[in-house]
């Protein structure tokens, strides 16, 4: 027997902009949104956490939204939609969970749901890329297309609950933005099969849903089809490749199993998406080229901002990956681990890392920049000091009787040191500017530079 559909969880990561420092004195802006649920604070889930953790940390908050139907090709879904806000990483989801369809599903229709599920996401999503206006010149024309085509699908909508969230905060107290948002987004399936008791699946489907594929992928020499990871928590046995995950239940499975590896999926997730948020989020660095030439513009307002920048991301980098920090429960370890290595999140961690000695090396740079330009400051103010002081000297001069040769003297000499400390100035910056761009260049690795956008 082929296998049952329970549902299907897809996970849409987007970048709230900023973090919500205390949840409860957000909680007037997140209820108007829907029914809000506050993670980790019954009995039930207190025992999983480590309570120093929640001590420092804001919890996830989870908003429920009204239900919808969603039509792919000629099947439609019943959706619900949770908006689940992971307050101390600065990062929504948009959780939809797609179940109920209108006619019972073939294992095709589950082999072309990626293709049809993706091409319903661009149009709602092109838009939201407009609205924020980062829509270049080549998604623009892939958006016609998808516009083209979207006779086939309805209802999907994702972005603009993030839109409207976002704008909502901006004037809470308890939301500190961040110095620049990143406009892209992350989607991910996790796919939940059901077989009856004995039933062995097929695994056929398991291996087309994880590798996205309409079909089943197969080794070159005729082998055995693809080993992904594996693990079994209870009568949930869960498979991912890192973009995909299937989850197949026995008859007897219980929900609140599931329910641990969907919540510890999502939280994974958020923590891959926080790597490629800040791998991907240029907080001003174009400027710091133009300050390389001009440093009398690196002021104090950008080695702060630099500074802040770097807090942040550490900050939230010391989270990425050490699931004891969170977690004190040996099931949820395991499931989290196990989703650690599959989604890929060390690695992540590491790029998300060089970016972070990547922004201090920017600092530094800037910092020696400011320290140079105040030097030659002060040097010419020194200059200007000693030429004012010899100038002084001629009251004197002239008080003594000292002839006109004396005073030419003098004030040639005057003259003669202000003009060499006025070209030793100039070279000494000439000479560092061209250190400084090289420098920058070989710490950075061109870190600072943007695309041009058209």
């Amino acid at each position: 027997m082929p296998l049952d559909l329970d549902h299907i969880y897809v996970p849409i990561k987007f970048d709230l902009g900023g973090v919500i420092d205390d949840v409860w004195q957000a909680m007037p802006v997140l209820q108007k949104f829907g029914e809000v649920s506050v993670d980790a604070v019954d009995d039930r889930d207190a025992r999983s956490y480590n309570i120093s953790y929640l001590a420092t940390h804001p919890p996830t908050v989870t908003i429920r939204l009204p239900d919808s139907e969603v039509r792919l090709r000629d099947v439609t879904w019943q959706v619900r939609t949770d908006l689940v806000v992971y307050s101390a990483l600065g990062l929504v989801s948009v959780d939809l969970r797609l179940a109920g369809p209108s006619r019972p599903l073939t294992d095709d229709d589950l082999r072309r749901f990626y293709d049809d599920q993706v091409a319903a996401n661009n149009v709602d999503y092109f838009a939201y890329l407009d609205d924020i206006g980062v829509l270049s010149a080549n998604l623009a024309s892939y958006r016609q297309s998808a516009q083209a085509n979207s006779s086939t699908h309805a209802g999907w909508l994702a972005a603009p609950y993030v839109t409207r969230l976002r704008q909502a905060l901006l004037d809470c107290p308890a939301f500190r933005p961040r110095e620049r948002c990143y406009p892209f987004q992350n989607m991910r399936q996790f796919f939940v099969l059901r077989q009856t008791a004995g039933d062995t699946g097929d695994p056929h489907l398991v291996d087309a849903l994880l590798g996205l594929t309409a079909r089943t992928p197969r080794s070159t020499d005729g082998a055995a089809t693809p080993s992904w990871p594996a693990l079994r928590i209870e009568d949930v046995i869960v498979h991912s490749s890192g973009w995909s995950t299937v989850a197949v239940l026995d008859g007897q499975a219980t929900r609140d199993a599931l329910g641990i590896v969907q919540e510890m999926y999502g939280q994974i997730h958020a923590q891959w998406f926080f790597c490629q948020l800040w791998i991907g989020v240029d907080p001003a660095d174009h400027e710091d080229e133009r300050l390389i030439t001009s440093p009398a513009e690196a002021t104090d307002h950008r080695v702060a901002q630099l500074a802040r920048v770097q807090i942040e991301l550490a900050h939230g980098l010391a989270e990425i990956g050490n699931v004891d920090l969170m977690f004190r429960d040996p099931a949820r370890v395991a499931v989290a681990r196990f989703l650690i290595q599959a989604l890929r999140v060390e690695g992540h961690a590491e790029a998300a890392q060089r970016r972070l000695e990547q922004l201090r090396a920017i600092l530094e740079q800037v910092s020696n920049l400011r320290t140079s330009y105040f030097q030659r400051r002060l040097q010419l103010l020194f200059a200007i000091t000693a030429i004012a002081g010899v100038v002084g000297l001629y009251p004197a001069a002239h008080d003594l009787n000292t002839t006109w040769r004396a005073w030419t003297v003098i004030l040639f000499g005057s003259l003669a040191l202000m003009c060499w400390l006025a070209i030793r100035s100039m070279s000494r910056s000439e000479a560092e500017s061209r250190r400084g761009r090289g420098a920058w260049r070989r710490r950075t690795g061109g870190a600072g530079r943007r695309p041009v956008r058209r």
